[in-house]
């Protein structure tokens, strides 16, 4: 809920700001992690194990490039279809009867 006195468009641009610098935040704080494995093994002690698998074990070993081809998924088959023409309309016959045969109208 935005403060009484901070219009709507305001306190939207304030919370996407404050999402972007979190998300900023977020990846400086892993790379940080990923590149101190002291400070890893400090935020959680298993982190030296084989078969460790956090956040930022996968972003220390790479797997933040699978966003790209994740993103190449979504939006290519968006704008293939935006690309692609209209299907012709469809002109259906209206029904012989209003009511199928056997069916009265609804009791009031």
């Amino acid at each position: 809920m935005p403060p009484p006195d901070m219009n709507l468009s305001a306190f939207r641009l304030l919370r996407h700001r404050l999402f972007a610098a979190g998300g900023v935040a977020l990846v400086l704080w892993l790379g940080v992690l990923a590149a101190s494995p002291a400070l890893h093994a400090w935020l959680h002690g298993h982190a030296g194990e084989s078969d460790h698998a956090c956040a930022v074990a996968l972003y220390q070993h790479g797997v933040v490039s699978a966003a790209a081809d994740m993103l190449l998924a979504v939006t290519a088959p968006l704008f293939l279809a935006q690309a692609a023409p209209a299907p012709a309309p469809l002109h259906l016959a209206s029904p012989r009867y209003r009511l199928p045969p056997g069916h009265a109208p609804p009791a009031c």
